[in-house]
């Protein structure tokens, strides 16, 4: 179900998210807010997720496959170990 509100950007470049939209994105006071400009011109907003939040849905994600994710880690530390070793030399 498409919503479609109007609001007029202030002159600091402050814009109210209309209430409806708030109410339908469940965003109270506080909420961290993503702005996602497309390709096409069109503007996303959306509650931001937490990083550790996004962290567990990438573990959920990956345990419902055969990843080992003590190898993962390991290889992604020899990876980042590696290319600060390069920038120092």
């Amino acid at each position: 179900m498409a919503v479609s509100e109007d609001a007029t950007v202030t002159s600091k470049g402050q814009v109210t998210i209309p209430k409806r939209i708030r109410d339908a994105l469940d965003i109270d006071a506080g909420t961290e807010v993503e702005f996602v400009l497309e390709e096409d011109g069109t503007i996303r907003v959306r509650p931001k997720t937490p990083a550790m939040d996004r962290l567990r849905a990438v573990k959920e994600a990956l345990s419902k496959h055969d990843v080992d994710l003590t190898k993962l880690r390991r290889a992604s530390k020899d990876e980042w170990g590696s290319h600060f070793d390069e920038d120092e030399a």
